[in-house]
């Protein structure tokens, strides 16, 4: 579903003053990455390790009032669903008790576009090389939405999201590889996008026209196009989104004519309210690494005598990845305070919801949307439950390590189902009624079961292929839904989050 709101997207909400909204990001309370200084809106990016409330680079997060949010032309902005892998920026604001609460996730996907190019280890995608990665010691594991499962199974024009770390490789402009947390492939391409480190920017010819590198992309910006936020100016080395319709690209000669161009804007330096320095925060992979500067996607980062390095066991290089943040120095230039080198601890993958599609013959079931697999020694605690063996409709909370197919479970354990509106749960069954005025649908699990009320609000994600009139149109039929949401304490009225047809593999 897409919400027509002409906002500025992600950029715009980096200007300078929007302090008052916080973001949180790794290894401390919310809202201060653990050092106490408060982060600017959109400046803290991570990649999604677990679900059932959102964690990010393993650090946990209430998302139950969070809205979750994507813009494909840099204007608009649709709903959008947080899967494992998923580049992400989170927005804190304050209730009215002045505790923080996470507002909106913003999907940052890295590059939206077709497949122009392919070799046996990567594809090319609106001139980004990206790469895929299965180690969990060298960061998030590579995820493939299904029916993906591997690169292999992408051919030239399909069209994908690529959530990815970007990785400098050398001095030159093109020396950016894209490693991919997480590649969906897509049904149709309403826009294209790409994000980067502005290279080579050229001065500006007749009529104010411009142009610059992003890898190995050429980004034609005619004087038309629109720069946001509105008086920043374009720099080499400074982060840009690109937005463009898709007939923009030339795909023979690498050439993107931009339509609008959003600049991750650093602020003032020094600057800050109540005299608090603008905060970065971001996790990724680092890059040109000599020791006294860096690059960490896309952003970079100076090193200096009083950088806090947590690195244990292993010494920082190109390759690694880590948590980083900085601050914005006098020369108006990012300086590192704290690097974090994030283990394969940071690896390990959370889920939390009701199990579904249980299969004890292929020890496999679905969870938040992600196949399970248990692994052969994989400890399943069904005590709190009283349940004797693992079963669809259980609430459970499993650990484990992200695969290119899902997550392979190293521990699985039955809860009893948490009340109360902060926790997402799952139901599936048959439509009853469908009214989408009212925004209301009723349904029933099984023949004699009780009747379950769902509401929903403009936040309501519909996964594709289903639509808002497909819903209605299951009223009656033999089709199942499965429905997201909170529950109301007498279990018959669900406010629901997101809604999918439910498919079984068995």
């Amino acid at each position: 579903m897409r919400v027509s709101n002409r906002r500025i997207g992600l950029a715009a909400a980096l200007v300078a003053g929007l302090l008052a909204v916080l973001v949180a990001c790794g290894g401390g309370s919310v809202g201060t990455n653990g050092t106490g200084s408060p982060v600017l809106v959109g400046l803290n990016v991570g990649t999604v390790s677990g679900l059932g409330s959102v964690i990010v680079d393993g650090t946990r997060h209430d998302d139950s009032a969070a809205k979750t949010e994507i813009s494909r032309n840099g204007t608009d902005v649709e709903v959008g669903d947080v899967r494992l892998g998923h580049r992400v920026s989170l927005e804190f604001g304050t209730d009215a008790a002045g505790t923080q609460v996470l507002q909106r996730i913003e999907l940052l996907p890295s590059v939206s576009g077709r497949v122009s190019e392919r070799t046996a280890d990567t594809i090319g995608v609106l001139g980004q090389t990206v790469t895929v990665n299965s180690d969990p010691a060298r960061g998030p594991v590579t995820t493939f939405e299904s029916p993906l499962s591997g690169l292999a199974d992408l051919q030239l024009g399909d069209a994908v999201d690529v959530h990815a770390l970007t990785q400098r490789t050398g001095s030159g402009p093109t020396d950016v590889r894209l490693v991919a947390t997480r590649i969906t492939r897509r049904s149709a391409l309403p826009g294209v996008r790409v994000s980067g480190a502005v290279a080579a920017l050229s001065a500006a010819g007749s009529g104010g026209a411009r142009s610059f590198r992003l890898g190995a992309l050429t980004v034609e910006l005619p004087s038309a196009a629109a720069l946001q936020p509105q008086g920043i100016a374009l720099l080499d080395g400074r982060t840009v989104t690109v937005f463009a319709p898709e007939s923009a690209f030339d795909p023979a000669t690498l050439v993107l004519g931009a339509s609008l161009v959003q600049v991750m804007s650093v602020g003032t330096a020094g600057s800050g309210s109540a005299g608090v320095a603008s905060t970065l925060g971001r996790a990724g992979l680092v890059g040109a690494w000599p020791g006294s500067t860096f690059e960490l996607d896309g952003v970079g980062l100076l090193v200096q005598a009083d950088t806090q390095i947590v690195s244990p066991g292993q010494a920082l290089g190109d390759g690694a990845y880590v948590q980083a943040t900085a601050v914005l120095g006098s020369s108006g230039r990012w300086r590192a305070t704290r690097i974090e080198r994030l283990g394969t601890a940071a690896a390990v993958a959370e889920l939390r919801g009701t199990l579904d599609d249980w299969s004890a013959t292929a020890g496999t079931f679905r969870l938040r949307d992600t196949v399970v697999t248990l692994a052969p020694s994989a400890r399943i605690d069904l005590a709190a439950c009283r349940a004797p063996s693992l079963a669809d409709g259980l609430y459970v909370e499993v650990r484990g390590a992200s695969t290119a197919q899902g997550l392979t479970a190293s521990t699985v354990v039955c809860a009893p189902e948490p009340a109360g509106t902060k926790s997402r749960l799952e139901r599936h069954g048959l439509v009853l009624t469908a009214d989408a005025v009212a925004r209301k649908l009723t349904m029933r699990h099984q023949a004699g079961g009780a009747v379950l009320t769902v509401t929903w609000s403009d936040s309501l994600y519909l996964r594709e292929p289903l639509t808002m009139a497909a819903l209605v149109a299951l009223a009656g039929t033999s089709s199942q839904i499965e429905v997201e949401g909170t529950l109301s304490a007498d279990g018959l009225q669900m406010a629901a989050r997101k809604i999918k047809l439910r498919t079984t593999r068995h």
